[in-house]
């Protein structure tokens, strides 16, 4: 192997190692958000909507949406059930973090199968810099996922 050779060879092997620790630092970085619900059938307890920010960077979410949602894709069907005030401000989602949005007194809502009619409740998230995140919050025993 000749000089030039092993110089190509150690630039391929290191831009390669490089190009690999960039994606893994992308992977690991990448947006990353659950929810899930602690849902009460009592009004003064109420219901709570958990949005953990998985990822390790900071997001903000200019507006959230409660919906019923019927149907699958392309015919789902969504009804309101729940949005803030548009004058409320952003909520800001610190990395590794969460956000509960809570539920009681007069802004308590029934979410068993019977109050539901078997739709199933998402959250649709309206993040600063992305297209709108549409989760499952909760769907009845009855119907699937």
């Amino acid at each position: 192997m000749t000089g030039s050779t092993l110089i190509a060879w150690w630039g391929a092997v290191l831009s390669t190692l490089l190009a690999l620790s960039k994606l893994w630092e992308l992977w690991r970085d990448r947006f990353q958000v659950e929810v899930s619900g602690n849902f009460t059938s009592h009004p003064e307890i109420g219901n709570e909507i958990l949005v953990p920010n998985l990822s390790g960077r900071t997001f903000i979410v200019a507006h959230w949406e409660l919906l019923y949602g019927t149907g699958r894709w392309p015919s789902r069907r969504f009804t309101p059930l729940a949005s803030p005030d548009y004058d409320v401000g952003d909520l800001r989602f610190e990395s590794h973090s969460t956000h509960t949005l809570r539920f009681s007194g007069a802004d308590h809502f029934d979410w068993g199968v019977g109050a539901s009619k078997g739709r199933r409740i998402f959250i649709r998230l309206h993040i600063a810099g992305r297209r709108p995140s549409l989760r499952l919050v909760y769907a009845p025993p009855n119907t699937q996922t």
